[in-house]
């Protein structure tokens, strides 16, 4: 008994190696993850990096600025004659892939209005509508050629040739056959713009006896109205030009205001009816409002 006691006398204090190995063990097992980080200084070099470098860049905060139609001439190795340009054009904005469909649909619009050089109350040959068109669905043009940089409201880049945008300044006449054959069309247009005229006495005199299956509402989005849409009860067989004319009374505007109206990315000719365009009634249509 004696030398029981006296060999637990002895060992006062606990055996330590063991246990202080565990802890170191434990303790590196337990380190605070930004310790162990810190034996990764590649990570920590190409996180900073990544946080130097330059985010892309916001185009959308480029204001557009006026537009402006370029001018140019044709190259010694390709010359332009009116009926290639306007082929070339079909055949650009029918072979697409990139970008969005709509954003290509409204700058086709607005080059319309310029290939037409605007309307007979334009001065400036079309270039303040075709703005407003643009402008109407987030298309910005920061440096005011549409044959440079335009973009939509994503930042997406849509390149334009100067062919697609203007003509030519050498641009090839047609000969005198094919002069001809203009001369003929713009003559019928203008008899098709009589009888227009004479169309839209008759309807505003209450001459023209309308049946409910000739009646149609279309709904129309006007360009300063946001997402509102406006109804207009109209005549299937009524013009685009007299429909116009209903929607600027149901609009409530006045003059010098007038609308233009838009389908699918095209500015409607205002002497066909919209039936006559492809119109679904089920769609809505885009109107600018002007001046």
């Amino acid at each position: 008994m004696g030398s029981c006691c006296s060999a637990q006398a002895s060992n006062t204090y606990p055996p330590s190696a063991p246990n202080n190995a565990n802890a170191s063990s434990r303790a590196h097992i337990n380190q605070p993850g930004s310790q162990g980080m810190g034996t990764r200084p590649s990570t920590n070099a190409s996180t900073q990096s990544a946080a130097n470098r330059p985010g892309p860049q916001d185009l959308t905060r480029h204001p557009t600025k006026n537009l402006k139609i370029p001018i140019w001439a044709s190259s010694p190795s390709r010359t332009w004659t009116r009926n290639q340009i306007d082929e070339e054009r079909v055949a650009f904005f029918d072979t697409r892939v990139s970008g969005r469909p709509e954003i290509w649909q409204t700058i086709r619009a607005a080059l319309e209005v310029l290939w037409s050089g605007g309307d007979a109350n334009d001065s400036d040959g079309g270039i303040a509508t075709a703005q407003l068109i643009l402008t109407a669905a987030g298309i910005t043009v920061p440096g005011g050629n549409l044959a440079g940089n335009v973009y939509d409201s994503f930042g997406e880049l849509y390149p334009l040739p100067p062919e697609i945008v203007s003509d030519p300044t050498d641009l090839v006449e047609p000969s005198a056959e094919q002069q001809d054959d203009v001369e003929n069309k713009s003559e019928e247009g203008g008899e098709e713009l009589d009888e227009e005229s004479l169309r839209l006495k008759r309807e505003d005199k209450g001459k023209g006896v309308l049946r409910a299956e000739d009646m149609m509402e279309i709904q129309v989005k006007l360009s300063y109205e946001g997402d509102k849409r406006l109804k207009v009860a109209i005549s299937r067989e009524d013009s685009v030009r007299l429909v116009n004319r209903r929607i600027f009374d149901d609009s409530g505007l006045a003059p010098p205001k007038r609308i233009k109206l838009a389908y699918m990315g095209r500015i409607l000719e205002e002497s066909k009816t919209l039936d006559a365009q492809g119109f679904n009634e089920n769609d809505v249509l885009n109107g600018f409002v002007l001046g």
